[in-house]
């Protein structure tokens, strides 16, 4: 008897003819992307004063964080752009302004993104990636309109899977999950003809699965995910992915042994976070508070280092994990400096419930509604919050639309 094939979850790679067409194109497509890194970084050693080279450099290290969760590279991609434009200024050098733009967006400095996307787009108006950057800053910020508006001026000259992508998130946040699915199921075939790599393909499957695990259908989100994993068999988020749902599946012992996988590759914070509270909710005590630790150490030594990247989730440990109001609440205010997304006042309101201020929490989780967004977790939150307001009949109504967007809602599920 042959023994199927498995993905890096131990998992069967169930895929039709079709499907390995697909994966081989995509691979063959990411064959010269892989050779492209070393290349370019003999061109800039060679000659650091070529600013093409540096901005492609930086192109690739981010394509390659976003893959494989390594932060590191983050920092690679933040020199190559920055020795780009001490070459050649932005004024003659909109590449590198762009390559600026997305690192800063990636270290969620959403202004710092955004101001530096508008210089880059003002220079050379047919540079959509600093277009695009610029609504990406601007969604962050909670500047929804704004962001919107560029999002549908793109999508008005040509319907990319990349701009479909972001009007799929827009409408996400305004509450209409069945549309957001829609724009999401882009043929990976017509996303491997665009240009797109395994990686990329692969966290279009993976988006749809989290928009179907928001809803509860635990099922929907299984198939995506082990779709993406045949894609990307290498693909982190996948598999971090399919972790939270066999969380919230009940299955803790599978769940734990796929976080650890992830941990291993990545050593990202949130992940032994997630770690520590898949085992605090299956009463495991002290292996939860060893990974909780292992977390909160990481997420310090990011921020020490002037990274922004986990001041949400900073809010969030401290409200949820090892509850300490007083430093939910300063982070979450931290965060708040940097963007005013319906999420970043999610995370005020619940701190400041949780330390009693009771008032000013109801004031921000308005906030977090006033888009229309349809989260279970941040209808949940409302709900509470009102409720100990004495807002009995509004508190009610948002926990009963809790239930109603998500009747899973109350199993396992990771703080992003």
């Amino acid at each position: 008897m042959t023994t199927p094939a498995t993905d890096v979850a131990g998992f069967p790679v169930r895929a039709g003819a079709a499907l390995i067409a697909l994966v081989a194109l995509a691979l063959a497509a990411d064959a010269p992307r892989a050779s492209t890194i070393p290349f370019l970084e003999a061109r800039v050693t060679s000659d650091p004063l070529d600013f093409v080279a540096q901005n492609r450099l930086a192109g690739e290290y981010v394509r390659l964080m976003r893959e494989t969760g390594d932060l590191a590279w983050l920092d690679r991609a933040s020199r190559a752009a920055r020795a780009s434009l001490d070459s050649v200024p932005g004024s003659r050098n909109a590449g590198g302004l762009t390559a600026l733009a997305v690192v800063e967006y990636e270290s969620h400095h959403f202004a710092k993104a955004r101001d530096l996307a508008r210089e880059a787009y003002g220079t050379d108006h047919r540079n959509t990636l600093a277009r695009t950057t610029e609504g990406d800053a601007l969604l962050e910020m909670g500047e929804y309109d704004q962001a919107g508006s560029i999002y549908r001026d793109l999508a008005s000259e040509t319907k990319t899977p990349a701009i479909l992508a972001r009007l799929s998130r827009l409408v996400e946040l305004q509450g209409h999950h069945e549309e957001a699915m829609k724009l999401m199921q882009t043929d990976p075939v017509e996303l491997a003809r665009s240009g797109a790599s395994a990686g990329e393909i692969a966290w279009y499957k993976v988006r749809l699965g989290e928009m179907r695990f928001g809803t509860g259908d635990l099922e929907g989100a299984g198939a995506a995910y082990e779709r993406a994993l045949t894609i990307s068999p290498d693909g982190y988020a996948a598999v971090e992915h399919l972790a939270e749902l066999r969380g919230a599946q009940g299955k803790i012992n599978e769940a734990a042994a796929i976080y650890q996988r992830v941990i291993e590759r990545t050593h990202r914070p949130e992940f032994e976070q997630a770690l520590g509270d898949l085992f605090a909710s299956a009463g495991r005590t002290e292996e939860a508070k060893a990974w909780h630790a292992r977390a909160l150490a990481g997420y310090l030594k990011s921020v020490e280092g002037g990274n922004a990247h986990y001041l949400h989730h900073l809010s969030g440990y401290y409200a949820d994990s090892e509850e300490n109001p007083d430093e939910a609440v300063r982070w979450a205010r931290k965060d708040m400096e940097l963007r005013h997304s319906v999420y970043a006042y999610d995370a005020l309101a619940w701190a400041l419930y949780k330390h009693g201020d009771i008032d000013e929490s109801v004031d921000a989780t308005r906030k977090a509604l006033s888009l229309g967004t349809k989260d279970a977790h941040l209808l949940y939150h409302a709900g509470l919050i009102l409720s100990r307001a004495g807002k009995w009949e509004e508190g009610s109504a948002y926990l009963r639309q809790s239930v109603a967007v998500n009747p899973r809602s109350n199993a396992f599920h990771m703080h992003r």
